[in-house]
């Protein structure tokens, strides 16, 4: 008899973890993110960001408009609000979404569409096959939306700067490109807002920005639209004045001026991910995981679902929770192992986590 499938649980979600297995909050390792485990250092903030109501402040804006290279924004409560928000802001039309990424798009479109029909998946797996997909859609001249996650979470599927001014420019009057850059902030340069003066010029080219995953602070819910002005006052009308909590401002105010911690931060990620893979290694190749790509926050594996359906329950038991993501259009027979990174200067943490895996691998004796 075919063992009880075991239950997933959403990515991030300690609280749940914690109440199935018995284990406390802080004994886990989090491996189900793709949020940096070194978090930006909350510095010491006045109380004034807690007393006065949270107009955005001038230093805030300011700060924002520095590092991400431009002014044309929307600030809201994590970027997922504005991705609930533009499928029911934007002109009704169909959409063209990838078949595999943030899962939260495709249901805040279905959601939002009256018919079911208009809407439509390229593939997110192979760069060839998905721009194929999707010239073909704009060759048909009829009006449609086109959302890209660049790079793609969790496939680390990505695009061009060139590649997407191209597709935005060929859309038919009243479709959208928009733009998901949730893990861009370790290659920026890549980011269509670093084109500040062609991105200016395009109306039809909306721009997601976050802030918790690169900064490691995601319970500040803090994210950002970049857009033409038209988009971003149908966002402030929704969103409201008071969008942004003072000790958000604040501290995201004083990360965004902190170059020195930016940049000695992306090469720390780069060595996180590279030590997190290195304790892996023994197990994937073990279990002949496939590597679908990576944002060096994240990893993917194609596993079979069996084994990964076992390395996950195996895993939180002790502790460490993976992220195993479905994917229907693969062979049934495989899911994909998305592997976050852990602080790889915390010894206690990398002691367990080398010893969990070792223990994994005895089970294939």
């Amino acid at each position: 008899m075919k063992a009880e499938t075991v239950k997933l649980i959403h990515g991030g979600d300690l609280q749940s973890a914690a109440m199935r297995y018995g284990i406390e909050l802080e004994e886990w390792i989090d491996l189900s993110t793709g949020i940096n485990p070194c978090a930006y250092p909350i510095p010491k903030l006045n109380e004034i960001c807690f007393q006065q109501l949270p107009y955005l402040s001038t230093e805030f804006k300011k700060a924002v408009t520095s590092y991400y290279g431009s002014d044309r924004f929307a600030a809201c409560s994590g970027s997922q609000q504005v991705i609930e928000l533009l499928p029911k802001l934007l002109p009704k039309l169909p959409v063209l979404l990838p078949s595999l990424g943030y899962q939260e798009h495709s249901e805040s479109w279905i959601n939002a569409c009256e018919d079911e029909r208009d809407i439509h998946f390229y593939p997110a797996t192979d760069q060839d096959v998905a721009i194929e997909r999707i010239e073909f859609q704009l060759e048909q001249g009829e009006p449609f939306h086109l959302v890209v996650i660049n790079p793609n979470n969790p496939t680390g599927l990505s695009f061009s700067v060139a590649q997407l001014f191209d597709w935005s420019s060929r859309l038919a009057e009243g479709g959208f490109l928009i733009v998901d850059e949730a893990f861009i902030d370790l290659h920026p340069e890549q980011s269509v807002l670093s084109h500040y003066d062609e991105f200016h010029t395009v109306d039809n080219l909306v721009v997601m920005r976050s802030f918790g995953k690169f900064f490691g602070l995601a319970g500040l819910r803090l994210g950002f639209l970049f857009g033409p002005e038209v988009v971003l006052q149908a966002v402030h009308n929704r969103i409201g004045i008071w969008s942004i909590n003072g000790p958000a401002q604040a501290v995201a105010t004083d990360a965004f001026n902190n170059r020195t911690w930016q940049m000695k931060n992306r090469v720390n990620i780069r060595l996180n991910s590279e030590r997190t893979l290195a304790l892996f290694s023994p197990l994937l190749k073990r279990i002949e995981a496939k590597m679908q790509g990576t944002s060096l926050l994240f990893s993917s594996w194609w596993v079979k679902s069996e084994r990964l359906e076992q390395m996950y329950d195996f895993f939180a038991q002790r502790g460490v929770l993976l992220r195993v993501i479905e994917e229907l259009s693969k062979p049934s027979d495989l899911s994909l192992l998305r592997l976050g990174i852990i602080d790889a200067e915390n010894e206690s943490i990398v002691l367990k986590l080398q010893q969990v895996i070792d223990e994994f691998i005895l089970t294939f004796d």
